[in-house]
């Protein structure tokens, strides 16, 4: 079903409804804020989660993604809600906590991670206890560096602990503090960094003589997965993968069909939920498109409208026209970016039919005209 738009118009000098820039905003943030939500989602899937830090975080380099799957709490926190209900830790850890993804501490100000969760590491005689953030990016140009604010986000992790994990006043206490990792997916970003993955950490530097004793300085790691325009064509799987998953121009069907073929990643065998969440965002992806399709046919009637109303040189005329014309731009706009939609299927034919003022078979035989058209 196709929503409402917020109702806000003005009217041009013709007397003819226009969108105001607000109500053309509104509708873009939330058509953002869906994807936003949606996205998320998608990603604090277990399954997932795995993958991507099989491919990014150095301590499960060797350990295959369905024991690491095994290894991730069920604290997956998004937003402010908790994904999973806690359950008891792994044997010979330290209790669990259940991921806050706000983040409240007197003279330090509020932060609200998208996705926080902790994950262990199995090591000679007991589990190593790690703590995750994972961010979802739609803008990578923002007015400040996206890169320092993954610093702030790895340092209060790590103060926050305190309290938590550790207590200053005890001994060994400091010995208690856990490696936070800051891993950020960034969608469309420029092409000086796009398809990457890059790691920002700590690391020693011997300024003078030799410190040889081991010391525990590595524990903040941001990371950074950059997807690029051309990141469903890489040889890189974990760029292809997520590249497929968040893709605003795949359907779910074919969604399903490159990950399980492609990837080995089967959703609907694991997942009901997460696959909803992909069928979500694709159906916001229509929506918008189906909108803009429209909005463009009313320019065009508008446009062709006030011509031929002029040309008849009569109010009348001009009225008619106009309004003919709107109707014929709305339609021709709503057709073609309907066409496109069955074309790159996305939606159905059938769903094309429940929109369009064509008959199905007007539909059809402009579908067809489409086709044949776009392979001259």
């Amino acid at each position: 079903m196709i929503r409402n738009k917020v109702d806000v118009e003005v009217f041009d000098e013709n007397g003819v409804s226009m969108p105001t820039q607000l109500a053309k905003d509104i509708d873009i943030a939330e058509y953002k804020a869906r994807y936003d939500k949606y996205a998320k989602q998608i990603l604090a899937n277990k399954d997932i989660l795995a993958r991507i830090v099989s491919a990014t975080v150095i301590e499960y380099k060797d350990i295959p993604s369905e024991e690491i799957k095994n290894l991730i709490e069920d604290d997956i926190s998004v937003g402010s809600r908790s994904v999973e209900p806690s359950t008891s830790g792994k044997s010979g850890a330290s209790k669990i906590y259940g991921m806050n993804t706000e983040s409240i501490i007197p003279g330090e100000g509020r932060i609200v991670y998208d996705i926080k969760f902790s994950a262990y590491v199995p090591s000679k005689d007991e589990y190593i206890k790690l703590i995750i953030n994972l961010e979802a990016q739609q803008r990578f140009d923002t007015p400040y560096d996206l890169v320092t604010r993954g610093v702030l986000y790895t340092c209060r992790m790590i103060s926050e602990q305190l309290g938590r994990e550790l207590e200053i006043d005890k001994k060994n206490s400091y010995d208690n503090l856990k490696k936070v990792y800051s891993i950020w997916i960034c969608m469309d970003t420029p092409q000086d960094v796009a398809n990457s993955i890059t790691e920002f950490k700590m690391t020693k530097n011997s300024i003078y003589g030799k410190f040889r004793r081991e010391a525990r300085y590595d524990l903040q790691s941001i990371i950074f997965v950059c997807l690029g325009k051309a990141a469903r064509h890489t040889k890189n799987e974990l760029i292809g993968m997520l590249d497929t998953l968040l893709a605003s121009d795949i359907d779910i069907v074919t969604k399903e069909e490159r990950l399980s073929n492609i990837y080995n990643l089967k959703l609907r065998e694991t997942s009901e939920r997460t696959v909803d969440y992909m069928c979500n965002l694709s159906e916001g992806i229509w929506e918008r498109g189906l909108n803009e399709g429209r909005e463009q046919g009313r320019k065009e009637g508008r446009e062709q409208g006030c011509q031929e109303g002029r040309e008849q040189g009569r109010q009348e005329g001009r009225e008619q026209g106009r309004q003919e014309g709107i109707r014929i731009g709305e339609d021709r706009g709503e057709v073609k970016n309907l066409i496109k939609l069955v074309e790159r299927n996305i939606i159905t034919k059938e769903q094309a039919y429940e929109v369009t003022t064509l008959t199905p078979k007007e539909f059809d035989e402009q579908y067809a005209q489409w086709v044949k058209a776009s392979k001259q």
